[in-house]
């Protein structure tokens, strides 16, 4: 054990030093100069872990590490420090230091008192902390930044120290720490889309301090938190966004509805397959290449309608968490980016909730205490009605076609004692979709998590958790004599268990595993009574998938944040399956059959295993301005069977077999971030490159319908995708917003043995994700205390598209003849979206609320969906677009909060 933790501190690496009178330092070598020395008591020579090393004008403290060892990087000059630790006399001390040096200070014990506790008094300062001794070391500040209504926690609050010019930023959970030293101290909170909270306090000792934060109504300007403050752009771990839900609703929406993922297709490096459609592409990668987490459940169709509308209600969510490069090694399964979506919290204090009436659907969510200060709930409901809609339209078919969804949320919160706490949260949402009055299409998700915390000691936490996600699609026909039910689905049950330890101050280590056993639905066809069709069946794929992981993220320098993991995945596929195998010198083909393999139920058919290793730094040059590179393998198991570019119901999900192996994918990047202008300005350039292997592709002519061999239909190869992307961000004021511009490339090559085997003979095309040029600018205006207009425009390059080189007759009938795969492309894609919202003035709160007018598409751009060709004789086949939305589409909402 001492070994193991000798070696965890000699990775979290050095800390800084200290001396007596005036000591000089050298001699001269290159700035910054390396300062080392040990703190060990004075009269038995023992080391001294835990000692405070304080730069009084500079002011920057660290501390001693387990040997009592510490390291400053100085430049040349004098400096006034204080070395302290409870239990010692204080040791104060002038160093000039010209050159690399080492000191080491001898501490002598005092007699031990025992803190008193201290009672807070007065208004104006406040007095806080127990009542400690000396003032020679700084003591501890934790606490947590709130939403005073709602009760929710706020991640990236800002907590500034205002003529210490010190400051720092609440975790995902609203926590926050600082080390202050005795004395008087102006403390302001801020958060964005909150009043600001300007406290004074009087620091006696170590204590905890929460802040309760307001909505912001009729302020123009948001505050700027000046220089020391923790910002996003320069802090933030490379490859990493966090939008708050105030952020996503503060986007125009369609037809009023607020989308957790569209808002992140506006994000560099995430691009949407088309107009109103489902999933999203990240850096080159597939729709299903992205793992969906909704509290920890991993979701495998987050739509609604066929991909209109995502199916998370936004009125329970507090944020969303995008993983697109060094994706930290407790997160593992897919290979191009995590989404981690986190709910809001029940009140333990006192009832709350809003309540939203759109054009298309309605929503909402309430929260409060069951046991007031113990345990509370959150719920949430969302439900359409969009069939008014249909039956305005000019077609026939769609007048006759049905749609409608819902979902529901429910999230329970149970504080078993201060050190342990719940919790158990349920997700359900359904959609059916009739068309033309003869076929009917129906899918639904049900997640569920339970959750236990618990502080095993102040440094220690432990979370153990159950996860179950369970998703199916029906596929219905009315037609006569031809009636059928095909269903499809996955069911997804895992376990897992995650430590954290925090040793000392922004150093966290993580360790944990999970496991998951998967069984896959491909598809099972049962005609009706009537019907002249034969029932199929394919065997259900079972397998489990298991992950160990350390994660461990620290402060090397003051200047340099680590951050390195290590994931060990294992992937066995199991029986119950019958197997074909084929002969190797022929095509896979159901002709070319040699034998077959039968395995029982739950006989281990093939095993998978690899090490993923994940890494970033990030090199602080001043203030404002990083640099940061990351790196990252990850492995996949899981494949999407689909010949659309976006998630349709008929999609079916595959596991890895001895024929279809895991995807691979390493990941490069390398950024460079600044805050500009006093830190109201972020920009960013941040270049990619991702090597991939065994990505999955399909015959020409593939037949994925119900297919017991999928095998023969599917190839292999490898794939790359490089980029870079630019981000300037305005975060403050009565204008702000962003602009983004991404230039990107997926490209794959399928060069196998046979001709058949080959795709484009063997040489690199485009995927069907390569869209060169994506450009957004989101802006955002206050006109005055109660309005806001916001605008949205993107412009991207025309998605790959196969297109007919001529055609040719075969029987009496016209073929079109295709030669290179995605050697063409759709159209360009650009549209304007606009929304104006006016929020309510009204005194009492249960009359305040905000309308939102938006306008989708304003110009009314045709943008092309998708490309189709109609034969024509004597000619050419012709090409024709298909358009979803090509007029524009107004929506009004209304949003009351109570």
């Amino acid at each position: 054990m001492r070994i193991t933790i000798f070696l965890l501190y000699v990775l979290i690496g050095t800390f800084e030093a200290f001396s007596q009178d005036i000591v000089y330092i050298g001699p001269d070598s290159i700035p910054p100069y390396n300062i080392s020395g040990k703190i060990f008591n004075a009269s038995t020579e023992q080391p001294l872990p835990g000692a405070n090393i304080y730069l009084e004008k500079q002011n920057v403290a660290i501390t001693s590490d387990s040997e009592g060892n510490f390291v400053l990087s100085l430049n040349k000059g004098t400096y006034e420090l204080q070395v302290s630790l409870f239990g010692y006399d204080s040791d104060t001390t002038t160093i000039r230091v010209f050159g690399e040096g080492r000191i080491d200070f001898p501490l002598i014990e005092r007699i031990k008192q025992t803190p008193q506790p201290f009672t807070t008094v007065g208004n104006a300062p406040t007095t806080v902390g127990v009542q400690a001794r000396t003032s020679k070391f700084p003591y501890k500040i934790k606490g947590k930044v709130i939403d005073g209504l709602s009760g929710e926690f706020l991640p990236g609050a800002n907590i500034y120290i205002e003529k210490q010019e010190i400051g720092t930023s609440t975790d995902l959970e609203g926590d926050f720490k600082l080390s202050l030293y005795k004395g008087l101290y102006t403390i302001r909170v801020s958060s964005l889309g909150y009043q600001t909270e300007i406290k004074r306090y009087n620091i006696i000792g170590p204590a905890k301090i929460n802040f309760l934060l307001n909505e912001e109504v009729t302020e123009l300007d948001e505050v700027v938190v000046q220089s020391g403050a923790r910002t996003d752009a320069v802090n933030r771990q490379v490859g990493k966004e966090v939008l708050s839900i105030a952020s996503i609703k503060a986007l125009p929406p369609l037809a009023g509805e607020a989308d957790v993922l569209k808002a992140l297709t506006l994000l560099p490096g995430v691009s949407s397959p088309g107009e109103a459609s489902g999933g999203f592409n990240v850096r080159g990668g597939g729709y299903d290449q992205n793992l969906i987490l909704v509290d920890g459940a991993p979701l495998y169709n987050p739509s609604h309608m066929f991909g209109f509308f995502s199916a998370f209600n936004p009125n329970i969510i507090r944020d969303v968490t995008l993983y697109k490069g060094a994706i930290p090694a407790n997160y593992g399964g897919r290979g191009s980016s995590v989404v981690d979506i986190a709910y809001k919290r029940g009140n333990l204090a006192n009832w709350s909730g809003d309540a939203t009436l759109g054009m298309v659907s309605s929503k909402f969510s309430a929260g409060g205490p069951i046991i007031r200060d113990k345990m509370s709930v959150m719920l949430g409901g969302r439900a359409s009605y969009t069939n008014w809609l249909l039956r305005k339209a000019g077609d026939a078919d769609v007048r006759n076609s049905r749609a409608s969804f819902y979902d529901g949320n429910v999230l329970l919160n149970y504080a078993i004692n201060p050190k342990n706490d719940v919790s158990y949260s349920l997700y359900y949402s359904s959609d059916s979709f009739r068309f033309a009055g003869d076929t009917t299409n129906q899918w639904r998700n049900l997640a569920q998590v339970f959750k236990w915390n618990s502080e095993l000691s102040e440094k220690l936490t432990l979370q153990v958790s159950a996860i179950q996600s369970d998703y199916s699609s029906t596929i219905t026909s009315d037609i006569p004599f031809a009636g059928f039910d095909l269903k499809s689905g996955i069911l997804d049950n895992q376990l897992g268990v995650e430590m954290t330890y925090k040793p000392i101050d922004n150093h966290t280590i993580k360790v944990g595993g999970q496991t998951k056993w998967l069984t896959v639905n491909l598809g099972s066809l049962k005609p009706f009574e009537d019907a002249f069709i034969e029932p199929e069946k394919i065997t259900k794929e079972k397998a489990t998938e298991s992950g160990l992981f350390l994660q461990h993220d620290f402060d090397l320098f003051s200047n340099l944040t680590v951050s390195y993991g290590v994931r060990w995945s294992n992937y066995r596929r199991l029986g119950e399956a019958v197997l074909n195998s084929y002969d190797q010198s022929l095509a896979r083909d159901v002709e070319n059959v040699s034998g077959q393999t039968v395995y029982e139920d739950g006989e281990v058919i093939q095993t998978y295993s690899g090490v993923e290793p994940r890494a970033s730094l990030n090199l602080k040059l001043g203030a404002g301005t990083s640099i940061k590179a990351g790196y990252n393998r990850m492995y996949q198991y899981i494949h999407l069977i689909s010949n659309t570019t976006s998630i349709s119901p008929v999609d079916a999900w595959k596991l890895s077999d001895p024929y279809l192996k895991p995807e691979i994918v390493d990941q490069y990047s390398l950024g460079v971030f600044k805050n500009l202008l006093g830190s109201q300005l972020e920009a960013s350039i941040e270049g990619y490159y991702k090597d991939w292997e065994n990505v999955v592709e399909y015959k020409d002519g593939a037949d994925l319908f119900l297919n017991s061999h999928l095998e023969t239909e599917l190839l292999t190869g490898i794939g790359k995708s490089y980029g870079v992307e630019t981000f300037f961000k305005k975060k403050n004021g009565r204008f702000n917003g962003w602009v983004s511009y991404t230039y990107s490339r997926s490209l794959r090559k399928i060069d196998g043995a046979l001709d058949v085997e080959k795709i484009n003979d063997g040489r690199w095309y485009a995927s069907n994700f390569d869209k060169p040029h994506n450009f957004t600018l989101v802006t955002r205006y206050r006109l005055g205390p109660y309005m806001t207009l916001s605008t949205i425009f993107t412009f991207n390059s025309g998605r790959p598209v196969t297109l007919p080189n001529g055609k040719f007759s075969y029987q009496g009938e016209n073929i079109g003849y295709f030669n290179d795969r995605n050697g063409g492309r759709i159209p360009d894609y650009h549209r304007l979206d606009l929304s104006l919202q006016y929020e309510s003035p009204a005194r009492k709160k249960i009359f305040a609320g905000t309308w939102t007018f938006s306008v989708y598409n304003l110009y009314g751009r045709q943008n092309a969906f998708s490309v189709y060709f109609k034969d024509t004789i004597g000619a050419p086949p012709q090409a024709f677009k298909l358009s979803v939305i090509g007029v524009p589409f107004p929506s009004l909402s209304y949003e009351l909060k109570f």
